[in-house]
């Protein structure tokens, strides 16, 4: 039913006369009426979200994703479900973390996440790290983690303020992880985070973080970071890409990292 309504452009005018009157003969006045009902009010919402993306767009708002706007959402979140809402399948999560996750963190190593969350990824990366640090927004998240992990003697919770991290030494990390978390920060926190990236990573280090590749264009509340954008303000701070991952291959099958267009950056610090 869903594909009608993402494909209306697609079936001409007429023939969508045509459908309505097949439905009306075939379902009936009422059904037909909830289906017009549902086609005309899906029309309103994707227009009226196409205008607030431009609007955003031309007056620079922060839109859903400033840092007051994710510390509110974040903190009174129902995070019963520990985050897994978000989790395409479990093939899906396993195959990102043997892939992406395993490939790049470096086992015995030091490593940052910025928002684990109810500690979706903090608990594959708390069992290969020596010391893992978490940071969130958000004060509720830490709580959690804390509770959820407060056997674990390798992990450390802090809440920040969304971009700055002046409680992590210089030079002491040598891998970041992020994902599900930048694809709705801003390109300012963004770019004050890759900054503080630069002090605290060391050189050779390694940050792999899952944001927005093309705004907020696709839906899911994305921030307005872009593909090109994040690989500008990565290498002005002394980073190399060394990969852009929208999809990968496992075996005989192919995954997506998000449903909205996202894509994971991985860069390697070289100064």
């Amino acid at each position: 039913m869903k594909d009608i309504v993402a494909n209306r452009s697609k079936v001409k005018l007429s023939h969508k006369a045509r459908l309505i009157l097949l439905s009306l003969r075939e379902n009936g006045p009422v059904w037909t009426t909830y289906l017009l009902i549902y086609y005309l009010s899906s029309s309103i919402s994707e227009w009226a979200y196409s205008q607030m993306s431009l609007f955003r767009k031309k007056h620079n708002l922060p839109g859903l994703n400033s840092t007051t706007m994710n510390y509110e959402i974040w903190r009174n979140w129902d995070w019963r479900n520990g985050g897994e809402e978000w989790t395409q399948s479990t093939e899906w999560k396993e195959s990102l973390i043997r892939n992406i996750l395993l490939r790049y963190m470096k086992t015995d190593g030091r490593i940052l996440e910025i928002g684990p969350g109810a500690g979706r990824w903090t608990e594959t990366l708390q069992k290969i790290a020596s010391y893992l640090i978490a940071v969130d927004i958000s004060d509720r998240c830490v709580e959690i983690c804390r509770n959820k992990f407060a056997g674990c003697s390798n992990v450390d919770f802090f809440v920040n303020n969304g971009s700055e991290l002046p409680f992590i030494a210089d030079n002491s990390i040598d891998c970041v992880w992020s994902f599900d978390v930048f694809v709705h920060i801003n390109v300012a926190e963004v770019t004050q985070y890759i900054k503080e990236f630069q002090r605290i990573v060391r050189t050779g280090g390694c940050v792999a973080i899952h944001h927005a590749q093309k705004g907020d264009v696709a839906g899911g509340w994305r921030s307005n970071m872009t593909s090109e954008l994040f690989v500008d303000i990565a290498e002005s701070n002394g980073f190399k890409v060394v990969a852009q991952i929208t999809r990968w291959r496992d075996g005989q099958q192919e995954f997506e990292v998000g449903k909205y267009n996202d894509v994971v950056s991985v860069l390697e610090k070289v100064s």
